[in-house]
This record gives structure tokens, sequence and C-alpha cells, in this order.
């Protein structure tokens, strides 16, 4: 085996390699920890108030002005034994998605969903899927979603089970923001 000397300290390849690993390693916690959700309502890896969704990760707000949002991003899953949610895009979809805030309320958000993490190409999501949910909201809210506006989206899969987010808009708005 050879070794690394300087100075009289050696070091062998191997212990460079387990060093590089740790490096890595430590850099991707400290990574994830900066992109994961620190709202306490819902947790990276958990479910507000359903059996039948677990949203997964940062809730993403999408500007289409400088002064409105127009979509709201997501990734959804489904807890361990949970049902499968059939996400049959609009117009025959019987995954239901709503819109509250304090000026208004809208039962039937256009949306889209989109496999993010091994799927098998079908609009059924199943155990260890993820599925990037697109709430379309500038198609469909009276008033626009501006600054410092604290809304709710609601889930609702064909077993009435309910994923309820609630975030609020920062003061200064940009293209794509992360909603903590």
């Amino acid at each position: 085996m050879r070794s690394i000397s300087s100075q009289g300290i050696r070091i062998s390849k191997f212990t460079i390699a387990i060093i590089a690993i740790a490096c890595m390693a430590t850099g991707g916690l400290l990574g994830y920890m900066g992109f994961s959700s620190s709202d306490n309502t819902v947790s990276v890896y958990g479910t507000d108030n359903s059996d039948a969704l677990e949203l997964r990760g940062s809730v993403f707000a999408k500007c289409v002005t400088d002064n409105s949002v127009g979509g709201i991003v997501f990734t959804v899953a489904i807890p361990e034994g949970a049902s499968l949610v059939n996400f049959t895009a609009p117009p025959n979809n019987v995954v239901e998605i709503s819109y509250i805030d304090e000026k208004q309320q809208s039962s039937d958000i256009p949306w889209t969903a989109k496999e993010y993490v091994a799927g098998d190409d079908d609009a059924i999501l199943e155990p260890g899927e993820t599925f990037l949910i697109t709430g379309l909201l500038d198609k469909t809210l009276k008033h626009d979603l501006g600054a410092d506006t604290t809304f709710i989206i609601e889930v609702r899969t064909p077993d009435n089970e309910v994923l309820s987010i609630k975030r609020t808009i920062p003061e200064n708005l940009a293209p794509v923001m992360n909603l903590e």
C-alpha cells in the first residue's frame, strides 16, 4: 500500500478516501437541511391531517407577474399501508384541489401531476412513488395571490381524505419562492 508522506506524517490512500466520503456525506446532510421546510405545521416527511397523502419536501410558489403568484408546486406520496390515489388528469380528475385565503375560496383549482421519483408511468400514486403537483392558481382565482398573503391548499382524494397545506407568501416576491 502506498502512502503519502509530508514532514514525517504518513497518510494512506484508504484514509484519504474515508475522509473524502465523510466530507461528502456531511455536505449532503447540510444541503438537505438547508432545502428542507422548517414549517412545523407540515413536516418534511410528514402529513398534516391525511391518511391518504403526505407532503414531501418544500412547497414552492411561482410568480406570473412582479406582484402575483400563478402556481403552487409541491410533492406528495402515500404513507405505508394507505390506499392508492388516482391522479387522473383534469377534466376527468378524481382528486380535487381547493384554495382558501381571507378574500376568496375556490373549490376546483386546475392542477397537473407528474411522477417525480421512481414511477411506472401511470396516473396512480403507489407506495414508493412521489408526484409533483402544480396548482394553477392564475387560471381560477378572482383576486391575485400577492405578497404577504396566508393561504390554504387542500388536496381531497377520492376517499375524501384531505391534505391541508397552509403557507404565507413573503413580502418580497421572486420568480420562484420556497414557502416555509
